[in-house]
């Protein structure tokens, strides 16, 4: 069966990984989460709004993923993009955590 949309946050944070660089990452662990955000608002905050919230085939399902449905009543592309960006560092910087607890 194929596959269609993205269902969960979960989903396009695996997704988006296996493109992101391993010297980006790098990049990224040097940088406070507002700052990641701030500065991929433009560039892979883009990509996000377009790809897994305006063009995903499974967006009811994702916006239900997120859970409170209060909060999220009025979702947009641009405040959806900024979650996935914070899930995107928060998952980045314990990625690297736990690489470097393994080196020890």
């Amino acid at each position: 069966m194929k596959k269609v949309g993205y269902s969960t946050v979960d989903i396009i944070l695996d997704d988006i990984l296996k493109t992101i660089p391993l010297d980006f990452q790098e990049k990224v662990k040097q940088m406070t989460c507002d700052e990641f955000i701030i500065k991929q608002h433009f560039n892979l905050g883009m990509i996000i709004k377009d790809k897994y919230f305006y063009k995903n085939k499974a967006r009811e399902h994702l916006v239900k993923s997120l859970g409170d449905k209060k909060k999220y009543i009025f979702l947009d592309g641009d405040v959806f993009s900024e979650i996935v960006l914070e899930k995107l560092y928060e998952r980045i910087k314990k990625k690297i955590r736990k690489e470097k607890s393994e080196e020890k």
